[in-house]
């Protein structure tokens, strides 16, 4: 007997994300956006950045009655609101403003010039309150472009200065759009100071660590164990840290191999420890504080095209967001030499990693599973339940006992089964058939533990995926004993740590260890 539900009272989101300067560029923009109707004077301090046409990818436009908000007597055309639009976030190097003594004040290049620190590609999609976000690393080696003309090929932090004081941002983005494929429709800069101030007047942030780290390069140094406050100058040092080291048994260690893919998780873990205390202590709350509303948009410069009629529709459609509804993406590159410069270069698959950017990716709603019952107990109704509260269409049907959970698919539905799959714990078994039609058949074996949450990344998942698909395919699974009651069920969040050579240096602490 079979059962057909599709339910949609809560949309899931597909993955834990992201990097702390992404953060503070979408709550900067949803902080500002929503109060900034009660500060019409600090609208003319906003700095904007004069744009060369075809730099940012146009937008579509609506009719509407409603008249827009603006400074002077120009003509706006409205964007529609609930349009996904591609945000390019850019923190620069620039020391202006740093106190001679801060370490980030210390550059080997002159203090009116700025390389891109870090490169953050964000798609908000206000239709499905969802936010999707991909760090592309700064030592990229790609050709340079500026309206239209391949200048030269130069890491992509150089891509500031080849634009120079004026251009640096839209060089950046026409640079990253014309190699990459993909629509930028707006741009937000922040600098070093930019980022210390906001994170001083939200009180600092609380970070726990099993080991005293440090890192001399980025004069990074927390030296006990355990809770600590990092305030805005300590959280700069430890964003920014490439060489980081944990003294354990009284060794200073090297944590992992030191690069920026690294740094780039660490910037992760950091902005999660962030959301999550902006919302313990709740966000309301901070859209009150006149002090941090105006920082927020003093220390953010953005392209010359985003309306304020623009942030108060984001900052509507996201007042209310949360860590889950923000999803990673990940670039692959290879590690590549020119000469004695060491450099990245885009891996296979990069083009689809953008695919998302694009507009082209499964969501739940495109899924129908057929459910397999191969344990014999109420799970699978609760499995099933869940799964359609998460918008995927779901059929449920009776099956033999089976020792192991299989996702049984065709290998044009490969993208299908892998959204399908980062739910589930531990990662199944797949059985990709040449032919096969019809739904997604998840059959739930008596290694089923539960849900991972977030859901592990695309990445992970795809490596498992990848050996099943190069094997070959029998369309029959082999049951082999029934699966047991008393078999552990849970719910519960899952932890995605690189492998390093020091453990527990993510800055989050454990379940049973509050941070205050």
């Amino acid at each position: 007997m079979s059962s057909s539900s599709t339910i949609r009272l809560r949309r899931t989101w597909p993955q834990r994300i992201l990097i702390i300067f992404s953060l503070l560029f979408v709550s900067g923009i949803t902080f500002a956006s929503i109060k900034l109707s009660q500060f019409d004077d600090v609208v003319d301090s906003i700095v904007r950045i004069d744009v060369p046409t075809g730099v940012l990818a146009d937008l579509p436009t609506e009719e509407t009655t409603e008249q827009p908000v603006v400074a002077d007597e120009e003509e706006v055309v409205l964007v529609a609101p609930n349009y996904s639009r591609n945000f390019l976030l850019i923190g620069t190097d620039s020391a202006i403003g740093l106190d001679p003594s801060d370490p980030a004040a210390q550059r080997d290049h002159p203090a009116g010039y700025a390389l891109a620190d870090v490169i953050m590609l964000v798609r908000v999609d206000p239709s499905n309150s969802a936010i999707n976000l991909m760090s592309i690393p700064r030592d990229l080696y790609l050709p340079i472009y500026s309206q239209g003309i391949s200048v030269r090929s130069e890491k992509l932090a150089s891509a500031l200065l080849v634009g120079g004081l004026e251009q640096g941002a839209p060089t950046l983005v026409e640079t990253v759009s014309t190699n990459f494929d993909v629509p930028i429709h707006n741009f937000a800069v922040i600098d070093f100071f930019g980022f210390e101030q906001i994170v001083d007047l939200v009180g600092g942030v609380s970070m726990w660590f099993e080991y005293p780290i440090r890192d001399l390069a980025s004069q990074l140094f927390i030296n006990q164990a355990g809770c600590t406050v990092m305030d805005g100058q300590t959280s700069l040092a430890y964003v920014r840290s490439r060489k980081l080291e944990a003294l354990v048994d009284g060794w200073w260690r090297r944590v992992g191999v030191s690069n920026d893919m690294e740094r780039n998780q660490r910037q992760q873990d950091f902005m999660i420890r962030v959301l999550t205390e902006l919302v313990d202590r709740g966000i309301p709350s901070l859209l009150t504080d006149n002090e941090l509303i105006e920082a927020a948009v003093e220390m953010l410069v953005f392209d010359e095209r985003l309306t304020l009629g623009e942030l108060l529709d984001l900052g509507r459609s996201f007042s209310g967001i949360q860590p889950d509804q923000i999803e990673r993406n990940v670039l692959p590159v290879v590690d590549a030499q020119l000469g004695n410069l060491s450099v990245l270069q885009p891996g296979d698959g990069w083009h689809s990693a953008f695919d998302v950017f694009r507009g082209f990716y499964t969501s739940a709603q495109d899924v129908t599973i057929l459910l397999v019952d191969g344990r014999s107990d109420d799970l699978t109704s609760v499995t099933g339940q869940y799964l359609a509260d998460g918008g995927f269409t779901v059929e449920t049907v009776d099956g033999e006992p089976q020792e192991q959970t299989v996702i049984r698919s065709s290998p044009e539905q490969f993208n299908e089964a892998l959204l399908v799959a980062r739910l589930i714990d531990p990662i199944p078994r797949f059985d990709f058939v040449a032919g096969l039609t019809g739904p997604i058949e998840l059959t739930l074996g008596a290694d089923f533990k539960g849900f991972n949450w977030p859901p592990l990344t695309t990445e992970e998942v795809e490596a498992v995926a990848e050996i099943y698909l190069n094997e070959e395919k029998t369309e029959e699974t082999t049951p082999s004993f029934r699966a047991s009651a008393e078999s552990e069920f849970s719910m519960t969040p899952t932890r995605w740590n690189f492998p390093t050579i020091v453990e527990g240096v993510n800055g989050i602490p454990p379940e049973d260890v509050t941070c205050d």
